[in-house]
């Protein structure tokens, strides 16, 4: 199997006006989208969560004409507060690739401008814990992927000096996520366009030393311009960080691809 791209938007998330054919026309093999889904979304003041019957009925319709190349798949922006609205949510729908992530604190987004003037360990220790408790939940919410874990300081321009000063706590949320059999994301938005590719080299390799084996690449795309987003040089890096496999998600089951 091909590897595919394992984080893309559509219009059908708040923030992206791209089409399914964007993908599908410039590609081969399967086409996943993991469209956004954030309960009491600071950014539009409400919760952003797609029609998944109009979702499902675009993807049956393309489906017939791209023959089945398009996999469901959804990015669950978790935020404790409005847990049951999350699980209300998920429990009728079926999806092939389900992404955990933390987005906001519910009086910001971490993407919002000012962040980038707060201070660095007074946003990173907190979003930590976020994450944290949002992977303790994942028995309940069943996903699949640890996305972006940088999410909360993509604005930070900082070096792996200072995620140092975090490492007991990073330790412990990369158990948790091996624990909780989640792959660990490496989000090609965060390491090309925020720079942060020292900073996955720093998580990758204490992931790998805490025994983590599931790995996904994801572009992280709103337009056909992310999409696959530097994947030829990023399997490169994996390869020498001694990372030679992937894992995609389809039909309840995982995936095996060497890279």
């Amino acid at each position: 199997m091909t590897y595919y791209d394992q984080h893309l938007h559509t219009h059908h998330s708040y923030d992206s006006q791209a089409d399914f054919t964007d993908y599908l026309d410039n590609s081969t093999g399967f086409v996943v989208t993991t469209e956004h889904f954030d309960v009491a979304n600071p950014v539009t003041g409400h919760t952003d969560a797609p029609d998944y019957k109009t979702y499902s009925a675009e993807i049956d319709r393309l489906n017939l004409k791209y023959g089945n190349r398009i996999l469901k798949g959804i990015e669950i922006g978790y935020y404790q507060p409005k847990e049951a609205e999350i699980l209300a949510y998920l429990a009728d729908k079926t999806y092939d690739l389900k992404l955990l992530s933390v987005h906001h604190n519910g009086a910001f987004d971490y993407l919002d401008d000012f962040v980038s003037e707060m201070d660095f360990d007074t946003i990173f220790s907190p979003y930590l814990d976020e994450l944290s408790v949002a992977i303790d939940q994942n028995d309940k919410i069943q996903a699949h992927v640890l996305a972006h874990f940088d999410y909360g300081i993509r604005l930070f321009d900082v070096t792996p000096t200072e995620l140092d000063k975090h490492k007991s706590k990073l330790i412990e949320i990369f158990q948790k996520m091996i624990a909780a059999d989640l792959a660990f994301e490496i989000n090609a938005k965060s390491t090309h366009l925020y720079h942060h590719l020292p900073l996955y080299t720093y998580a990758l390799k204490m992931v790998l030393e805490l025994g983590g084996t599931l790995f996904t690449l994801g572009s992280d795309g709103h337009k056909l311009e992310h999409y696959e987003l530097a994947f030829d040089e990023l399997k490169t890096w994996l390869k020498a960080q001694g990372v030679h496999q992937l894992v995609t998600f389809h039909g309840g089951s995982r995936h095996v691809v060497t890279i």
